[in-house]
């Protein structure tokens, strides 16, 4: 099982709030935070194939 990052989920959800907070619609805010969150994961693995293209 991998480590959680407690850090990381504590930014999700001070994002989540805020979004929350600035857009005063739950809908909208969650189709916002799942952009994020998709943004998120495609920085990852752009940055992982790029660490092990560099390797090689």
């Amino acid at each position: 099982m991998k480590n959680f990052n407690w850090l990381q989920f504590l930014v999700y959800i001070i994002v989540a709030a805020g979004l929350l907070f600035l857009t005063k619609s739950f809908l909208m805010s969650l189709g916002i935070f799942m952009l994020l969150l998709l943004i998120d994961q495609l920085l990852a693995v752009y940055e992982r194939r790029r660490n092990n293209r560099d390797e090689e």
